[in-house]
C-alpha cells in the first residue's frame, strides 16, 4: 500500500479514536458509579480567584463503587471544592465528616464525601436518554468522517491497480468498523451499568417495604394481643 494511502487511513483512524475516547469520557460523566474521570471535569477557584485542578488542592480516593472521599489539603478550601463539584455535578450528594487527629484539633482532617445519586425510575430514564443521545452524536461523527475519508481515498486511488484499490478500501472499512463496534460496546456497557444500578435501587426499596410490612404486621399482632388481654380483664 502506498505511503500516502496509509497516511490518509491513519489520519482517519486518529480522528475516529478521538471520537471514541470522547464518548467514553462523556459516559463516565453520566455518573452512575463513582468514576475517577468525573473529578477531572471541573476546577476549584481559591480565595485569590485562581483556578486549580482538584489534585492541586486535595487528595481523592474511591470509598466504594458509589462514593468518593476527598481530603482537602487546607480546610479553608472545603467550601471552594464543594462549590466546584456542585457546579460540575449538581446530582452528587455531598456531606462532610471530620477525622480527629491525636496531634490536636488543628490537625483534624475534614473529609468531603460525594455519593452518587440513586438510580430510581426517573433517573434511569434520564440516563438512558443521555446514553442514546451521546451515542447518536458520536455515531453521526463516525459516519460523516467515514464518508469524507472514503471520498478522499477514492480520489487518491485513481489510476491504481484493482488489487491496490481493494486493499485500501478494505483497510479503511476495517478501521471504521473497529471504531463503530468500540463505540457500540461503550454504549452497551453503560446501559448495563445503569440497569444494574436501577435493579439495586429496586432491591433496596423492596427490602425497605418488606421491613415496613413486618413492622406493621408486628404492630397489628401486638394490638390484637392487647385487645384480647383487655377483653379478658373486663
Amino acid at each position: 500500500m502506498r505511503r500516502n494511502i496509509e497516511s490518509l487511513i491513519n489520519e482517519m483512524k486518529n480522528k475516529m479514536s478521538g471520537y471514541a475516547v470522547m464518548l467514553q469520557y462523556r459516559y463516565m460523566n453520566l455518573c452512575v458509579k463513582a468514576e475517577a474521570a468525573a473529578l477531572l471535569s471541573f476546577t476549584v477557584t481559591d480565595n485569590e480567584g485562581d483556578e486549580n485542578n482538584l489534585e492541586d488542592v486535595a487528595s481523592a480516593c474511591l470509598a466504594n463503587d458509589y462514593q468518593f472521599e476527598i481530603y482537602p489539603h487546607d480546610p479553608k478550601m472545603v467550601f471552594a471544592i464543594c462549590k466546584g463539584i456542585k457546579e460540575a455535578h449538581p446530582e452528587f450528594k455531598m456531606d462532610t465528616r471530620t477525622e480527629e487527629s491525636d496531634e490536636g484539633p488543628e490537625e483534624n482532617q475534614v473529609v468531603i464525601v460525594c455519593t452518587m445519586p440513586e438510580v430510581n425510575k426517573d433517573r434511569h430514564d434520564v440516563l438512558i436518554d443521555g446514553v442514546d443521545t451521546l451515542y447518536d452524536q458520536c455515531k453521526a461523527m463516525l459516519d460523516a468522517n467515514h464518508a469524507t475519508y472514503k471520498a478522499r481515498l477514492t480520489a487518491k486511488l485513481v489510476g491504481s491497480s484493482e488489487g491496490d484499490v481493494q486493499e485500501a478500501e478494505d483497510e479503511l472499512e476495517k478501521v471504521y468498523k473497529m471504531h463503530d463496534n468500540t463505540c457500540l460496546q461503550y454504549k452497551e456497557a453503560k446501559v448495563k451499568e445503569i440497569e444494574e444500578a436501577y435493579q439495586r435501587y429496586l432491591d433496596e426499596q423492596k427490602k425497605k417495604q418488606d421491613a415496613a410490612d413486618e413492622r406493621a404486621a408486628a404492630r397489628g399482632e401486638k394490638a390484637k394481643t392487647q385487645y384480647r388481654v383487655n377483653q379478658s380483664e373486663e
